[in-house]
């Protein structure tokens, strides 16, 4: 009997059913479509923005737009750094400039040219030697590590010339990198 009262309500309220069918339908579709697709792609862009901040937090740079923009930023302020190929006398000047500051004898000073081809630029390795008070060689050194032009320090060598005075020589190898007109 009972079932024969559920077919007659149905016939009565056939809409009512077909809505509530539909409804069902639709939400089992709604919970499948979120189970096996959208939690998943939740959880994999949380993974991604945990590690993004962590990564962040460790002073690392993640995301390829802030690469590319590292990379940018890093390349300008190289071609910044490097000394012109005309402006290598007037660094030659500085640096004996900078010696005379310090109360230093720039005795001489070798170059010799090696072209880097295919980036445009030419390392030049030099050599000199200064004479001087420990103190003022030793100032001399830290001005030229914290020079803002691409020049680096290669060897450095330091000698006392007299057990009974203060002077030493200090004998310095360095590259410094110029850039090539047009380049």
């Amino acid at each position: 009997m009972n079932y024969q009262i559920l077919r007659e309500t149905i016939a009565a309220r056939r809409n009512s059913f077909i809505f509530l069918a539909f409804l069902a339908l639709m939400n089992l579709a709604a919970l499948l479509y979120l189970s096996f697709w959208q939690e998943p792609e939740l959880a994999k862009a949380q993974n991604d923005w945990f590690a993004q901040r962590e990564a962040l937090a460790r002073g690392q740079r993640v995301g390829a737009a802030e690469r590319y923009q590292a990379g940018a930023r890093d390349l300008a302020l190289f071609q910044q750094r490097l000394i012109p190929k005309k402006g290598f006398p007037g660094f030659l000047s500085e640096l004996f400039a900078t010696a005379k500051g310090h109360s230093l004898q720039l005795k001489g000073i070798s170059y010799k040219p090696t072209p880097i081809k295919e980036e445009g630029l030419v390392s030049y390795g030099m050599a000199f030697t200064v004479s001087g008070k420990y103190a003022s060689v030793k100032s001399f050194l830290a001005e030229l590590a914290r020079y803002p032009e691409l020049v680096t320090l290669d060897a450095v060598s330091l000698n006392g010339t007299s057990q009974t005075e203060e002077v030493v020589d200090l004998k310095v190898q360095m590259t410094a990198y110029l850039k090539v007109e047009g380049a």
